[in-house]
């Protein structure tokens, strides 16, 4: 198959299964101050690490932003740890980190009870290139899944911004 047939092929199941929209996406400018916009067409919000910012120094700055927000760290996952545990040598810092603000997620929750499958809300660290990043799935973006609810879509911002906040301390080393 040539590339203009696969093209075509490609956008017409794209529009059969009503996605027609999400190639393209659009970036929009982060409620957060000083960090980069957001690509709609992404479930994922992905950030650079200053240089220097030790991956202490980043969970350090989850713990504080997090709480700042009024968020919890619920948990915590060191893959590269638990790689290690199991005798298997990585390199490469792997760390998921687990926030909650319950009482946002409680009233998302109330109308869009199957928002749970993506609770709680995460933050990577992990390391591309020799780069430190973090990483996040945007509650907004997992709303895109379930009927439209003005209440849930609006929390959902609310809780963008708090990630987004929480992950600008700590690319910062949680200044």
């Amino acid at each position: 198959m040539n590339a203009k047939k696969s093209l075509l092929l490609s956008a017409a199941l794209c529009a059969g299964l009503g996605l027609a929209g999400l190639a393209q996406g659009a970036e929009i400018p982060s409620t957060v101050a000083g960090m980069p916009p957001i690509n709609t067409a992404s479930p994922l919000y992905i950030v650079n690490v200053q240089k220097g910012v030790t991956p202490a120094q980043i969970k350090m700055g989850i713990q504080s932003g997090a709480e700042a927000e009024n968020m919890n760290v619920v948990g915590t996952l060191d893959v590269q740890e638990g790689l290690k545990e199991r005798g298997i040598k990585s390199n490469q810092p792997y760390v998921i980190y687990e926030v909650c603000n319950l009482v946002l997620g409680a009233k998302i929750l109330k109308s869009t009870p199957e928002f749970g499958a993506f609770a709680p809300c995460k933050i990577v660290m992990y390391e591309q290139g020799g780069q430190l990043k973090l990483m996040t799935y945007l509650p907004t973006f997992a709303l895109k899944y379930f009927p439209k609810d003005p209440e849930s879509a609006k929390v959902a911002q609310e809780l963008d911004h708090q990630i987004i906040t929480v992950m600008k301390q700590a690319a910062a080393g949680g200044l």
